[in-house]
């Protein structure tokens, strides 16, 4: 028989990284695939079939004459581009796009790519430019990739590429278009014989997270749950932390202590376990907000000092909660040193992190009032208003509207104190109505 076909399966199942067991598996066994690979047998058409899903490449490649007539490299020169590409995903983690492009475009250079690897370049091209902030660019380089991913039966790779084309939405705060982007990444990741488990949970943990930005944390949470089931199920308890976090986080926003709790020391445990220095930085994080929530002030500084030792660098939420601290405890001047550190980024695009970012301006003013300094107090809390409007109806902009009403109250505006003060009413009337958690 042609040895070029048991060529072309050991080749694409090598750069796969899967072995000739996992090839086989349910249909044939490792001795069939090892014969095939080494020119001792031919398979059946229902095993090339086979074959072929599970190397995600069309029955054509296979059937076409010649090792090289389809295009693909040499066993040995994918395995040179592939280890380029995994340095290449290690300057995009570093945030070094620039030189990631330069080197991702000598690779793309090189003659006779096989299409699932020039998938792989387009794929990181893409993700390169929405770093550097070229929307357009990066989506057109994903939809490349996508597009050859699908056509490759690649399905995995397809829904990943996918996915990341979701990041103008999350910007313009469109969740409802990110949730239908993710659910049909899903639907194309279904049709993959292979299972990612890591992409699975982390496929869940972004639909829980847009959900919850929407509001519907019931929904969030199903979605985390699910995201813990395959865990448990698989063994494999990637991002463990992060999601009992999210969990604790939103039973915290809900006013379920008990629940809270619960996950929030599942949080810490798995935190431990991997000695994740920056999601314990966000686990103290959700228990400074719970602490200053219920008026432990005290304690909330302490689990603000346990921010600062899990990482060089703290930011905006942790000024702004020692400055709530330390505004409800009277140390009014040195809040104020806090609160104006809080620099306002705009990567916050979780519609309840954004209410909260601009809480930081009502605080400010609150602690300007307190430093009998009308003018800024006002001029602060209405940022503060202007801002948070976008989102509609909230419990924190309520907060806002009452504390401008109680500043214009003190400085005699009596009119406006009373249109704010009426708002918040309304607008605290309509979520209880509504059941509006934020």
């Amino acid at each position: 028989m042609d040895s070029s076909l048991g060529n072309k399966i050991k080749a694409l199942r090598k750069e796969l990284k899967m072995t000739q067991s996992q090839l086989a598996e349910p249909e044939m066994t490792k001795s069939m695939v090892s014969q095939i690979e080494n020119g001792q047998a031919m398979p059946s058409m229902k095993n090339l079939q086979f074959i072929a899903k599970k190397l995600n490449s069309p029955m054509s490649y296979f059937l076409e004459a010649g090792t090289d007539d389809a295009g693909r490299d040499s066993n040995d020169h994918a395995d040179e581009i592939v280890t380029e590409l995994k340095d290449i995903d290690g300057l995009i983690k570093d945030d070094k796009c620039k030189e990631a492009l330069s080197r991702l475009e000598a690779l793309e250079s090189k003659a006779n790519l096989n299409s699932k690897l020039l998938g792989d370049i387009s794929y990181r091209k893409g993700q390169c430019m929405q770093r550097l902030d070229c929307l357009d660019e990066g989506e057109r380089f994903l939809t490349e990739a996508y597009e050859v991913y699908l056509e490759s039966n690649n399905y995995t790779e397809a829904a990943k590429a996918y996915i990341d084309t979701a990041l103008r939405s999350w910007r313009s705060f469109d969740y409802e278009d990110c949730i239908e982007i993710y659910a049909k990444a899903k639907g194309i990741y279904d049709k993959s014989l292979n299972r990612d488990t890591h992409f699975e949970i982390e496929l869940l943990s972004d639909l829980a997270v847009f959900h919850s930005a929407k509001g519907d944390f019931d929904k969030s949470l199903e979605y985390l749950k699910s995201a813990l089931d395959i865990s448990r199920t698989t063994g494999v308890y990637y991002k463990a932390d992060e999601i009992h976090r999210l969990t604790a986080a939103l039973y915290f926003i809900k006013g379920d202590s008990e629940s809270y709790q619960l996950n929030i020391e599942k949080a810490e445990q798995f935190a431990r376990f991997s000695d994740n220095k920056n999601i314990s930085y966000y686990i103290s994080a959700i228990k400074v907000a719970f602490e200053n929530s219920r008026g432990d002030y005290k304690k909330a500084l302490r689990y603000l000092e346990d921010m600062k030792n899990a990482r060089d660098e703290v930011d905006h939420f942790y000024y702004r909660e020692k400055a709530k601290s330390l505004y409800y405890m009277g140390e009014y001047q040195e809040a104020l040193e806090n609160i104006k550190r809080v620099d306002y980024p705009a990567y916050l695009k979780h519609r309840f992190d954004y209410l909260m970012m601009w809480s930081s301006k009502v605080y400010e003013g609150l602690i300007y009032s307190k430093l009998d300094d009308a003018d800024k107090a006002l001029e602060s809390i209405l940022i503060g208003i202007d801002n948070m409007r976008r989102f509609g109806d909230s419990k924190l902009l309520a907060f806002a509207l009452e504390s401008a009403s109680e500043i214009y109250y003190e400085t005699g505006e009596l009119e406006k104190a009373y249109k704010y003060l009426k708002e918040a009413k309304d607008m605290k009337d309509a979520i209880a109505k509504n059941n509006i958690y934020f």
